[in-house]
């Protein structure tokens, strides 16, 4: 059915030697506006379905259909031809087919992708992003940090004793 209206579109069947339906496929997806027509509601590239394309071929209608089908043909208005009751096989043979659409499979594969950044993750690369472009590594920061303390400390320990002094002369 043409997208839209409510027209009925009728194609020719392939012939299982023709390539004709890989064809259609090739063109029908390597053409955006022909997507954007007949695939409206067709998925973002985001969000792949495939559906594989496989032809078999056999001989049909099987040998325990024919009599199915040829009561078919009989009720129905379908012209018979003259030599129908003495053909009738052949004419099923060489004028009928059999059409199964089938799913190849009933797995479903989702594939997802979702980025995931531990506070560990961020503390290396923050660390090593430092070290290669500013040249300084965590044990520089932290030898930075003790020398800052022995500093103080050692300020602490001379005030300290200048404050002692102070008080025995004091006395």
């Amino acid at each position: 059915m043409l997208p839209g209206t409510d027209t009925i579109i009728t194609t020719p069947l392939c012939n299982v030697t023709n390539p004709c339906y890989s064809q259609a496929v090739n063109v029908l997806l390597n053409s955006i506006p022909i997507m954007d027509k007949y695939c409206t509601d067709c998925s973002q590239q985001c969000l792949i379905i495939n559906f594989n394309i496989q032809t078999s071929s056999l001989k049909t209608p099987l040998k325990w259909q024919l009599d199915g089908i040829k009561a078919f043909v009989e009720n129905s208005s379908i012209p018979l031809p003259t030599n129908w009751s003495t053909t009738w096989r052949k004419h099923i043979y060489n004028n009928y087919l059999s059409l199964s659409v089938v799913r190849e499979t009933s797995i479903v594969e989702i594939n997802t992708q979702s980025s995931v950044l531990g506070l560990v993750d961020i503390v290396s690369n923050i660390g090593g992003q430092t070290g290669l472009w500013i040249g300084i590594s965590f044990l520089s920061i932290m030898e930075l940090i003790e020398m800052l303390y022995r500093l103080i400390r050692h300020e602490y320990h001379i005030i300290r004793e200048s404050i002692t002094r102070k008080r025995q002369v004091g006395e």
